[in-house]
């Protein structure tokens, strides 16, 4: 049985990895940060599936052109939080800010991933997004 807080730093490193990766706008390792068919929870259209690497691509496009319209620089991430669900799976809950090349604030939120551990390597599931006054913080 593998141990969780190991887990834990493998999936911080594949998260930390993968907005290298989203900052550096390297399309093949950004798609193959996700498993297909992978699921994205956020805006008002509820879930997109995304089937492909194709259907990925296209949802990345849309959003790059989005997020480059307001002035896109980079996207940095804090406050992780990773909860292993199996050997195999987990949950991340990130905190994320996207910025301007001065550094300027466009926007700060909060996402909530799955991920599963496929051939050998981290792969995204699901990402939702985390909208005040929420947390994504399990309530008891």
């Amino acid at each position: 049985m593998s141990d969780a807080a190991a887990i834990a730093r493998e999936v911080e490193a594949f998260y930390l990895g993968y907005i290298e990766v989203f900052n550096r706008e390297d399309v093949g390792a950004y798609l193959n940060s996700f498993s297909y068919p992978n699921a994205v929870l956020r805006g008002p259209q509820g879930m997109a599936v995304h089937a492909t690497a194709a259907e990925q691509q296209s949802y990345y496009q849309g959003l790059m052109a989005v997020i480059r319209a307001e002035g896109w620089h980079h996207t940095d991430a804090a406050s992780l939080q990773v909860a292993p669900l199996t050997e195999t799976t987990a949950m991340l809950l990130a905190d994320i800010t996207r910025c301007r090349k001065d550094s300027t604030l466009i926007e700060r939120g909060r996402m909530c991933y799955t991920v599963r551990k496929d051939g050998g390597a981290w792969r995204i599931l699901t990402m939702a997004d985390v909208k005040l006054p929420f947390d994504g913080r399990f309530v008891s």
